[in-house]
């Protein structure tokens, strides 16, 4: 039930209020996980001092999709609160409200998750509009989010931050239409996890002879990085990581010559 409105004082769109009831009213799909914490203090907050900042939401037929605010929304729930008022913006401002929510540091996986799920929503509504169309540009910080966003999904033990470096570098927004990019997306987030796969199997052998600390996987991706720190890279993400696949292997191989690099950069750093 809609008991009012404002005027966005910057841009001069109206923004409605509502009041709804809880069963009409859901989050958008991959947020990041909700904090058990979070919803926990906040609770508490609302039972000293009511419930006085409602989320932000967009209209989705005839229910809201909140997309600023799962915690209240869910520390309400666990309140029993049965109607909870809402603000609602047009849709065309969500995609950059999702990329821009920083209620907390989020992870990088979570970052990804975020990416996908507002490159999904443009997917949905425009599945001809370019990749490197500017409102993507605006939306989405980094396009290896997507591809990592996609390589979570079917795996959530990824080492993802592991190869970010080199994503950064690497994997760029392409000039195609959503509908075709996406399928170039996970083909990429694939190549991804088969790396990863290689990647563990590196870091075990390496294991066996005697090197271990928590870095260690992103020291093995280092070593085997076939590009090293170099900025401007014209090769293709493609050949990049065949290359870093095959060096993964020869590693598996002979994981001593681990050793004999740990040794001859300790010996050049003195």
């Amino acid at each position: 039930m809609k008991v009012g409105e404002i005027r966005e004082p910057l841009y001069g769109y109206l923004q409605e209020i509502v009041v709804e009831p809880i069963e009409n009213i859901k989050v958008i799909a991959i947020q990041r996980k909700p904090s058990p914490y979070h919803i926990r203090r906040l609770a508490l907050s609302i039972k000293k001092i009511g419930f006085i900042t409602p989320p932000i939401a967009i209209r989705s037929g005839g229910s809201y999709t909140i997309v600023d605010g799962q915690h209240r929304f869910l520390a309400a729930k666990e309140l029993g609160i049965r109607e909870l008022p809402l603000i609602v913006i047009p849709e065309k401002y969500a995609h950059d409200l999702m990329e821009l929510n920083v209620e907390k540091q989020m992870s990088l996986r979570e970052k990804s998750y975020v990416a996908l799920n507002v490159y999904r929503m443009y997917l949905s509504e425009e599945p001809e509009i370019m990749e490197d169309d500017v409102r993507i540009l605006d939306s989405i910080e980094f396009p290896h989010y997507i591809t990592l966003g996609i390589a979570y999904e079917k795996n959530q033990k990824l080492f993802g931050s592991a190869y970010e470096s080199l994503l950064k570098r690497l994997d760029r927004f392409l000039s195609s239409p959503l509908n075709l990019a996406v399928k170039k997306r996970e083909e990429r987030a694939q190549i991804i996890l088969e790396t990863d796969s290689l990647t563990k199997q590196a870091v075990e052998k390496v294991k066996e002879i005697g090197v271990s600390h928590p870095f260690l996987h992103k020291e093995v991706v280092s070593y085997c990085n076939p590009i090293g720190k170099k900025r401007k890279v014209q090769e293709k993400l493609e050949d990049v990581f065949t290359k870093l696949k095959e060096n993964l292997r020869n590693l598996i191989a002979d994981p001593e010559r681990f050793r004999e690099h740990k040794f001859s950069e300790t010996v050049y750093e003195e």
